[in-house]
């Protein structure tokens, strides 16, 4: 259990060293200091102002900022949701933070300044997205959860995502797109001896937890293809207690044990709430002129 809790806590720790960073290589420092400061109101309003100006409507380090900041706003509204009746544009603020993200990868596709290197702010985005895919799915919209999904990875994506991708697509009965990419996975997990541990680990034993699920709840229970991607899991993630709790699940359907819960997603969630909300009314407002 002690082996568990450190690594956990490693995970966590290597997460929150990219939490909050700067954008790498940027120029615009103003926005830097707002985003360093946790000013996120401050660091939207100011980027989506420049970006409706000629020479900065093309400037993928601007639209990054600015997507970056929407999607702390939505963490904001999560904290507070009084923040929504003050500003009701608030609503859409995790679909703006997807909308900056694909024009800031669009407007560096040529020069390659700001991406790949800052792949790390689309991850955390991306990240952040998962609360709407948890909702989707508590209310068993499993379509819309996956439709959502597929817009959260034009932003980012590598196999976690893909793997929850090929299955809720097999949930929804879409097996053509679903299938090749669980079979990629599971080939994937096959042919390595140890995997490299990914800040979106939490996604794939979301995956497992589901489609294992999925497997024993239909009419005819598919039992042996529910151990067999049981077994995978935990041979991916053998201190998961949720994933050896479904191996459990199958061999006795009536078993009382609570259910744990995923514990890498609940660090890696933990980790990416906000510290404070923004309540810097006394600072300095929001400066009118042009950054260099």
């Amino acid at each position: 259990m002690k082996i568990l809790k450190f690594n956990l806590i490693l995970v966590l720790v290597m997460f929150v060293s990219v939490l909050n960073a700067q954008v790498i290589g940027g120029r615009q420092t103003k926005l830097e200091k707002f985003y360093a400061e946790e000013r996120w109101e401050d660091c939207a309003f100011r980027a989506e102002r420049m970006v409706l100006q000629e020479k900065y409507k093309n400037d993928p380090e601007i639209n990054l900022y600015l997507a970056a900041s929407y999607a702390k706003v939505f963490l904001m509204c999560l904290e507070d949701s009084t923040l929504l009746n003050k500003v009701p544009e608030y609503l859409n603020a995790y679909n703006y933070a997807l909308k900056y993200s694909t024009v800031a990868k669009r407007k560096d596709k040529k020069t390659q300044i700001i991406f790949p290197k800052n792949n790390f702010m689309l991850e955390e985005i991306a990240i952040t997205g998962i609360h709407y895919i948890d909702h989707y799915m508590s209310i068993k919209r499993v379509p819309k959860a996956n439709s959502y999904l597929r817009k959260i990875m034009k932003v980012y994506s590598d196999e976690n995502f893909k793997f929850l991708n090929g299955v809720l697509s097999v949930m929804t009965g879409d097996t053509a797109t679903g299938n090749p990419l669980i079979r990629e996975t599971f080939a994937n997990i096959d042919s390595r001896k140890a995997r490299e541990e990914l800040n979106t680990d939490f996604i794939m034993i979301d995956a497992f937890d589901y489609y294992v699920n999925f497997l024993i709840n239909q009419e005819t229970p598919l039992v042996d293809s529910a151990k067999n991607v049981a077994n995978r899991g935990v041979k991916c993630f053998p201190d998961c207690e949720l994933l050896k709790y479904n191996l459990k699940l199958i061999d006795d359907p009536e078993l009382k044990a609570e259910k744990p819960k995923n514990e890498k997603k609940k660090l890696i969630l933990k980790s990416i709430v906000l510290n404070s909300l923004n309540e810097n009314d006394e600072d300095d407002d929001v400066d009118d002129e042009d950054d260099d």
